[in-house]
């Protein structure tokens, strides 16, 4: 298994309205994503998630209950939880999630 990444040397998806990359480990996964502004998404997944906003500005709601979050901002996502985000800037964020999400590494979601 490979202990180190070069987030800059993983292969990149290119995806509708965003661009993301990738580690993957047994348990735990790490995304990082570039997202255009005026970008919604609204799902559900069985894995528990944070996101850690590391530039813009965006809406997240999760179980209902909505916040407007900046650079520097953390969401918490439990597992099941309705969740979303409005992108109101180019935004960029890492996502953990755990255990890895498949339909992400497949990238069908």
């Amino acid at each position: 298994m490979q202990h180190f990444y070069d987030l800059n040397q993983v292969k990149e998806q290119d995806m509708p309205g965003r661009k993301r990359r990738l580690v993957v480990g047994k348990d735990v996964m790490l995304v990082y994503v570039e997202r255009e502004a005026g970008t919604t998404q609204e799902h559900t997944h069985d894995n528990e998630q944070l996101v850690y906003l590391q530039k813009g500005k965006a809406r997240f709601t999760v179980g209902g209950e909505s916040r407007e979050i900046e650079a520097g901002g953390v969401v918490h996502i439990p597992a099941g939880a309705l969740h979303g985000l409005e992108a109101h800037t180019p935004i960029t964020y890492i996502g953990i999630y755990t255990p890895p999400r498949k339909e992400v590494i497949d990238a069908t979601a």
